[in-house]
């Protein structure tokens, strides 16, 4: 087995942008808030706060989230 260092394991949100369609959000702890103009997810550090049109949760698992629809904005709140 290998040891992987502290430095190199991911456990901080990991937010991946595709144009202003699609986001997916991996190591989230919850989904706040559901909405199709507003989706807020918390992580470990912070909530992430999706704005836009139309937004739909394309898929959810474990460690993943998937968004599709028209992203305006994406920011970390408290």
């Amino acid at each position: 087995m290998i040891d992987i260092s502290a430095d190199l394991q991911v456990t901080q949100p990991t937010i991946t942008v595709v144009g202003n369609k699609f986001v997916s959000i991996e190591n989230y702890l919850s989904i706040v808030t559901y909405d199709t103009n507003l989706i807020k997810i918390k992580t470990k550090i912070k909530t992430i706060k999706i704005s836009g049109d139309n937004l739909l949760l394309k898929y959810i698992t474990d460690g993943e989230i998937g968004i599709k629809g028209i992203i305006y904005s994406i920011e970390y709140i408290d």
